[in-house]
């Protein structure tokens, strides 16, 4: 049976935001983000980090270091009680540093490249997304998907707030202070959705 998803940004949503993270030293999972993933793990959904990552393009790092940086944070989290399903990451950026990272690409947030990934590893149902993040990229991926986006005030959060106007192309289904306050509102919602 699919179940209903979460994607989830890594930096500045799960983690404390650091203007890209290059060292394990850097990282600091949030333990609200731990209590929110254990919320909605018990109300069945599938918990996958979607992550944009430009330092690879910029040369900041390589694809092997952030996954060696994904790792980190996921043994964290194990450690903390709660992990997500997968993470996933693109390197590429339209004014990447390096060559072979720069184009446009449907890996990067907002498009939906990555959940499309997802849901091909897992079996995820699509029209119960969620994406929750601190930039309007990651509310535009959950509304591309045809699901929902949800903007945390955390990391780059209020700096994207502030630039909301009517016409905004991706306008937060919700706005909260950190991902547990997400976490909370994505169970009410879609409860509120599926319940006669």
């Amino acid at each position: 049976m699919k179940k209903p998803v979460v994607f989830l940004d890594r930096d500045g949503t799960l983690i404390e935001e650091v203007n890209f993270l290059l060292n394990e030293k850097q990282i600091k999972v949030w333990p609200k983000a731990i209590k929110a993933m254990r919320l909605l793990r018990s109300k069945g959904f599938l918990l996958i980090v979607l992550s944009n990552q430009s330092g690879v393009a910029r040369g900041y790092l390589t694809e092997e270091r952030v996954e060696d940086l994904n790792r980190t944070v996921f043994n964290q989290m194990r450690m903390m009680g709660e992990v997500p399903d997968a993470f996933f990451f693109c390197p590429y950026h339209p004014e990447a540093k390096l060559e072979r990272y720069r184009r446009e690409s449907e890996l990067r947030k907002p498009d939906v490249g990555m959940a499309r990934l997802a849901a091909q590893r897992f079996d995820i149902d699509l029209s119960r997304c969620y994406s929750v993040g601190d930039k309007l990229s990651d509310v535009g991926l959950g509304q591309n998907l045809g699901g929902k986006g949800v903007l945390v005030l955390t990391g780059h959060g209020n700096a994207e707030k502030n630039k909301l106007t009517f016409e905004t192309e991706y306008f937060p289904d919700c706005i909260v202070s950190d991902i547990l306050e997400a976490a909370k509102w994505i169970v009410g919602d879609l409860e509120s959705i599926e319940t006669p």
